[in-house]
């Protein structure tokens, strides 16, 4: 077995690019796991204003329990980073 030392390298060689790859690819599915959860949330919030909106003649006028109006943005009552600017 003349070879030995090679396929040893080659083995750890192997390793450490196989490594590199989940180090890279776990973080980055995290991140468009974390973007996708965002984006669902905001597309829900969205979706369920539009429907109360539709209900009022104007948006001066809009008034609703799960909503909140700060200056001129309309935010959701129970998590206020999720605001939608008012035209």
């Amino acid at each position: 077995m003349k070879d030995d030392g090679f396929m040893m390298l080659d083995a750890v060689l192997a390793m450490l690019i196989f490594s590199m790859i989940i180090g890279v690819l776990i973080p980055a599915l995290m991140l468009i796991r974390t973007t996708v959860i965002h984006a669902d949330n905001t597309l829900e919030f969205s979706r369920s204003l539009y429907i109360e909106l539709l209900k009022h003649d104007e948006p001066e006028n809009f008034a609703h329990d799960d909503y909140i109006r700060k200056g001129d943005a309309i935010c959701d009552k129970n998590n206020t980073e999720l605001c939608v600017p008012l035209r």
